[in-house]
């Protein structure tokens, strides 16, 4: 799941709104001044200077070591540093420098609630990059179960989550498909029992379905028209169908399969209606 939000409007806008709520004397001084280069280096970044910025925002974490948002921007230029690198060893020291200075704007953030989600959003991100699936899952689950997050956000980090798991039970199922099988029957019994591998992978595809549905379901308790959840969680009844030798079990799987994807069709079609006739009302509506 990509959870990377660009706001570098949203920088340029927190700064400078920023300086009057400050305080009075050296302190005042010291954070006018910390402001003050984060506005210039937010322009910089806005104009895609990146190196720049990354000077202005380094001189703010010197002059302010407190100041979270100094930190959260200058994460983000070494972030695209690192997709830039092509030297492996550079990349991931990026990478790890990357997550130390998103760390230290977390330890920060207090309540700041803008400034926490863009951490563990970045902070999830370069776990992905670097194929670090453990830390990205204990990531996205902060986020998901953080009381500062959006309802919206925290359902789409419950999502990622339900989606990762699939994939997972996807990846072993898939393996084990039988060519001659999947021509008539794609969700065709897997046979994964015949050695002490196979009945491996069988083992950590039904986890990894069990984790899914309670990702999913964690999703739709907040949202419960999330239509993307309700069509993952469908294809995970199709995961079972493969998982299971039992014929009986496999066609209840199936019908759940098929009824979880006709909800979630026509839940999809009403909103797009919906939509269609506010636009259309929207258009038609006299302009003064």
């Amino acid at each position: 799941m990509k959870v990377f939000r660009n706001s570098t409007t949203a920088l340029t806008i927190a700064v400078i709104v920023a300086l009057a709520t400050l305080g009075s004397g050296c302190e005042y001084a010291r954070k006018v001044i910390a402001k003050d280069k984060l506005n210039q280096g937010a322009i910089e970044y806005n104009k895609g200077n990146i190196k720049n910025a990354q000077v202005f925002f380094k001189d703010a974490t010197e002059t302010d070591p407190s100041s979270a948002s100094a930190w959260l921007y200058l994460g983000a230029t070494i972030v695209r540093d690192y997709r830039k690198e092509i030297d492996e060893a550079k990349k991931k020291d990026l990478a790890n420098q990357a997550l130390e200075v998103y760390q230290k704007a977390l330890s920060l953030a207090s309540n700041n609630c803008v400034v926490v989600n863009n951490a563990l959003s970045y902070i999830a991100v370069i776990h992905d990059d670097t194929r670090n699936t453990d830390e990205w899952r204990k990531t996205m689950l902060e986020r998901a179960t953080n009381q500062c997050m959006t309802k919206e956000t925290r359902a789409e980090s419950f999502y990622g989550l339900g989606v990762n798991y699939w994939q997972c039970s996807y990846d072993q199922t898939t393996r084990y498909q039988d060519k001659a099988l999947f021509n008539t029957d794609q969700f065709h019994y897997r046979k994964m029992d015949y050695s002490p591998e196979a009945l491996s992978d069988r083992q950590k595809a039904q986890a990894c379905v069990t984790k899914a549905f309670e990702y999913f379901e964690k999703a739709l308790e907040i949202d419960p028209e999330y239509t993307q959840a309700m069509f993952y969680k469908g294809l995970l009844y199709r995961e079972l169908q493969k998982l299971i030798k039992e014929e009986a079990k496999r066609k209840e799987f199936e019908q759940m399969a098929l009824k979880i994807a006709s909800e979630a069709t026509a839940l999809q079609k009403k909103r797009e209606a919906a939509a269609t006739e506010q636009r259309l009302r929207e258009a038609t509506s006299p302009t003064s």
